[in-house]
């Protein structure tokens, strides 16, 4: 007889399978190495249940622990930060099961399978994802399910036997849903506790705080979605969706960054939704009436956030800049869903910009680009209208350049060797090189990324921008006008704003050519294009309606309420609580009233009835053997049959025999004494 301590066998075996199936969830994450350590420690604790291998000694317990903390240094540099700490967590937990001993040890594994499930929410919390980590969590359950059967169930010899942990899981899985919906929709949320940062190479992709050539052709690979939008009305055209995220100030000969506050006389640069308009806020004339719209941005890893522009934030926690662009209180490491007034329609800072601003706004580095300050002095001299300037340089790049996804690299003078030489280039050749030209031509300019344009979604009524929408423009001061917005991108390629991404790209074969099984890459098929809406869809109600209940419920909770005081909110707790346990109640009560048997007294209870049928019923409190007797006694040309199957009853249920209904199933299917000849009593 198995002791207490032990681990069933069903156990171990829905063990391995809930750690192979939960470390399967950080694959993409995680170090090859730290996956092949994984699967070793499974095939171990297979040889070592086996009898073929032995359990670890301590010596090699502590070299291996050595060896798993170096490869996680090694692999990430550091110890700081998610993908780190996730591959630490995983290797302790593959460590503990090659000590498994006792039945505790399974407990303790099966606890670190629960938290190394959930874990993965920390890195996507897409619907594709939850469904992988729930079907994670109902077999680590059916894992903790196998600990804790009964002895006569370890003893089982039928076929449901392996697939009862499971079974019970599933049970006790849809019985908690009521409970957790009602949770889910009634209970206030609270905010993270803590902020685990991502490792810097942890492929997070999306507009940085920097920008030099070729950065956003590489964007243009990536298929990511960046951001959806939902107006409060019609969709604006497409040449006017210009998203502003940053502003680049400063260059250094290759790469654009942003100045910070130098230059500005406002001490702050900062105007939270709910504030009175700061002063500086008047320095921007809006005109006509607001775009509304709402946006949930992806996880960026960083603060700033995007919008229309004259953008107004309409959310907590977001912040209208003295650049005017948007800004978040927190790095943006999760869904993001904050709402916006625009704009499209105003003067910027026309009054004028202070000195120190604008000796920023023209600052270039020595010992960069000569032949470009060269022109641009002499165009300059030939047209002291900074606008002919202006139109006379975008002709240039009308007539001459070309725009491609595969631009060729560049070195030191890098807008010498484009204006004057390469003249192919993406959005950010032609931002970096328009500034710069019209810096060295005495107008103050700078540099705005973000994103240009958008997918509209046909059946969801939003719009969809992804990574390949990244795009880089220009904003040049003049007198009495301010900050004019001018994309050179545009006068290449004017295409590029009047129709989406993917109507200009979609069938070039550069178009996303790393991602072959991208949906996004074969639009032009008509099936998959609608699939991949259709799924985008789904994903985007996901995260509106789950991932961003909490700015809902207040509404919803209005609306059933009228009124939210923690009166009413305890006595909807309590009547929903008590609607979504009812059906677990009622399933306990009938369960007190329900007389459980295995498939040993179910086949027995077969023999019982078609005797009943034969007309020899069992007697209250009458044995097997008693029973038997006087079947034989007046069937005796039952007894052989009769006796076989009370003989395998009784060494199977009273003396500790193996336990195999299979052979009683077997006598039944040959036993129908009803066919025989009837006895009277």
């Amino acid at each position: 007889m198995q002791a207490d301590w032990q681990i069933p066998r069903i156990s171990l075996l829905w063990l391995l399978v809930s750690m192979v199936v939960v470390i399967g969830l950080h694959v993409e994450h995680l170090p090859i190495w730290l996956l092949s350590a994984a699967l070793l420690a499974v095939v171990w604790q297979i040889q070592n249940y086996r009898g073929a291998w032995g359990q670890p000694g301590k010596h090699l317990k502590v070299l291996l622990t050595g060896l798993c903390f170096g490869g996680v240094l090694s692999s990430y540099s550091t110890m700081l930060g998610l993908d780190p700490m996730v591959a630490l967590l995983v290797s302790g937990f593959v460590l503990k099961l090659l000590e498994i001993n006792h039945r505790r040890d399974a407990l303790v594994i099966v606890y670190l399978a629960y938290f190394v499930a959930i874990v993965q929410c920390l890195f996507e919390q897409t619907m594709m994802t939850a469904l992988p980590v729930f079907i994670a969590i109902m077999i680590v359950t059916a894992a903790l399910v196998g600990l804790h059967q009964s002895n006569q169930d370890r003893r089982a010899g039928n076929r449901k036997y392996w697939f009862r942990p499971l079974q019970t899981s599933v049970v006790l899985v849809i019985q908690a849903l009521p409970l957790m919906l009602v949770l889910f929709i009634v209970m206030p949320r609270i905010g993270a506790l803590w902020s685990v940062p991502r490792h810097q190479d942890s492929g997070i992709t999306g507009v940085s705080d920097s920008m030099s050539p070729g950065d956003f052709s590489n964007l243009s690979a990536s298929r990511e979605v960046a951001f959806r939008v939902e107006f409060e009305g019609d969709i604006p055209p497409q040449p006017s969706l210009y998203w502003r995220g940053l502003v680049f100030s400063e260059f250094d000969g290759r790469r654009w960054t942003q100045s910070g506050p130098w230059g500005y006389r406002d001490k702050n640069l900062l105007q939270w939704h709910g504030d009175q308009p700061a002063e500086w806020d008047s320095q921007v004339s809006r005109h006509g009436q607001p775009l509304a719209y709402t946006v949930m941005l992806e996880p960026t890893n960083s603060p700033w956030l995007f919008a229309l522009p004259t953008a107004r934030p309409d959310s907590s926690g977001v912040a209208l800049t003295r650049d005017f662009r948007l800004y978040n209180k927190l790095p943006v490491n999760s869904e993001k869903q904050y709402r916006v007034r625009s704009w499209l329609d105003y003067d910027l800072e026309s009054a004028g910009l202070t000195p120190l601003r604008r000796r920023l706004e023209l600052a270039l580095p020595d010992g960069f680009n000569p032949e470009t300050r060269r022109v641009a002095k002499r165009w300059r001299a030939e047209n002291p209208d900074p606008v002919a300037l202006i139109n006379r340089l975008l002709k240039q790049y009308n007539s001459e350049f070309i725009y491609t996804l595969k631009p060729p690299l560049l070195g030191k003078h890098t807008v010498d060797e484009f204006l004057w030489g390469t003249k192919r280039g993406f959005c950010e050749f032609f931002a970096s090189s328009f500034v710069f030209f019209m810096r060295a031509a005495g107008i103050p300019a700078r540099v705005v990324v973000g994103y240009q344009g958008g997918e509209r979604h046909p059946n969801g009524d939003y719009l969809l921008v992804h990574q390949y929408d990244a795009h880089a423009w220009a904003e040049v001061w003049l007198k009495g006008r301010g900050w004019l917005r001018v994309d050179p991108t545009a006068a290449v390629a004017p295409e590029r704003v009047e129709m989406s991404f993917t109507d200009l790209f979609g069938k070039n074969k550069d178009f996303l050519s790393d991602s072959l099984l991208s949906l996004e890459r074969y639009q032009h098929i008509s099936w998959l294009n609608k699939l991949r809406l259709n799924l985008d869809a789904l994903d985007y109600a996901w995260t509106k309606w789950v991932l961003g209940y909490d700015h809902v419920q207040t509404d919803l909770l209005m609306r059933l309420l009228g009124r939210i005081d923690p009166m009413r909110i305890g006595m909807l707790l309590v009547i929903a609580g008590a609607i979504a346990l009812a059906p677990m109640a009622i399933m306990l009560f009938r369960a007190r009233e329900k007389h459980y048997r295995d498939e040993l007294d179910q086949q027995y209870v077969r023999f019982c009835l078609r005797m009943e049928r034969a007309g020899l019923a069992r007697l209250s409190g009458e044995g097997p053997r008693d029973y038997a007797k006087r079947i034989v006694s007046m069937r005796p040309e039952l007894q052989g049959d009769v006796t076989a199957i009370t003989d395998l009853y009784e060494a199977q249920r009273y003396k500790n025999e193996q336990f195999n209904a299979g052979l009683l199933r077997q006598k039944m299917r040959r036993f129908y004494p009803g066919l025989r000849r009837k006895v009277r009593l």
